[in-house]
Parts: structure tokens; sequence; C-alpha cells
């Protein structure tokens, strides 16, 4: 009897559970915006963002966010700096940091895979960081996000 009650927990507890988020599952539209350069930084210096769900070969499903940064100045020309990183967030609620990788001269790119499906980034931002202090340094371009959900 108690096997019975402690099986019928299980079913009851995992299965709705697993109804509701493959229904509550909605598909955003892929989404592109640009990234304008802050005050005193060169306005040849531009980014774009690349906002789309993805489903990967395990059939889990996530908000891919990439940034293509071109033009950007040196990193060092701001301080001790060496690289850039992404910074996306919805304000008050959540925030993914990642690195960029530095691609020829003065092009960056990089990007994220594991944001859960349901949430877009509302703000992104592109800074300087020190690798190795992990100090950030200024932001160098950003944009909100403002696409049709």
């Amino acid at each position: 009897m108690r096997k019975i009650f402690f099986t019928l927990y299980i079913v009851l507890a995992i299965f709705p559970s697993t109804t509701y988020s493959e229904t509550r599952y909605k598909q955003f539209p892929p989404c592109t915006v640009i990234l304008e350069p802050t005050k005193d930084i060169p306005a040849n210096a531009k980014g774009v963002v690349l906002i789309y769900d993805i489903e990967r070969s395990f059939k889990d499903k996530r908000t891919s966010l990439s940034v293509h940064a071109l033009h950007m100045p040196k990193p060092s020309g701001f301080g001790d700096y060496n690289s850039y990183e992404v910074l996306a967030y919805i304000p008050n609620e959540i925030s993914w940091i990642f690195p960029l990788t530095q691609y020829e001269n003065n092009n960056w790119v990089g990007k994220w895979d594991e944001i859960s499906s349901t949430m877009r980034p509302k703000h992104v931002k592109v800074r300087t960081i020190n690798t190795k202090t992990k100090r950030v340094g200024p932001v160098i371009l950003e944009k909100k996000v403002s696409c049709v959900n």
C-alpha cells in the first residue's frame, strides 16, 4: 500500500509540471539590435546583437544571444584593460555576462546560449575588462532592446 501511494505521489508531482512547462513555451521572433557608441567613443564603433530561440540536440529550448562589435578602440586605451565583455540584463531581475573574442585588429565577437527560453534581455552593453583582475571599465557600446515579444 505504501508503494502505491509513493508511486501515485511521484506521478502526480512530475506529470503536471512536465505538461505545464511544454505548453507554456512561447517562441519569440528573432530580434536584431544595433549597438551604438557611448559618449566620447568614435562613431565608427558599432555592434550588432542577434537574439533568437534555439533548440539544442537534447530537446532543450534556450535563447541565444550573440554580439558582433566592429571598429572597436583598443581596450588598453581606456586604462588597464585587455578585453571586452557583454553585459545583457533584465532590470531588477537577471543579468548575463560573457566574454568577447578578438578576431582581427579591432573586431570582437561572442555568444551565450544559456538563457532561458522564456526570457529576453532588455539592455545590452559592451564594456572593457581586465581579464586577470576581473576589474570592469567603461561601457563602449550599448542599446536598449525593444523587440516585439
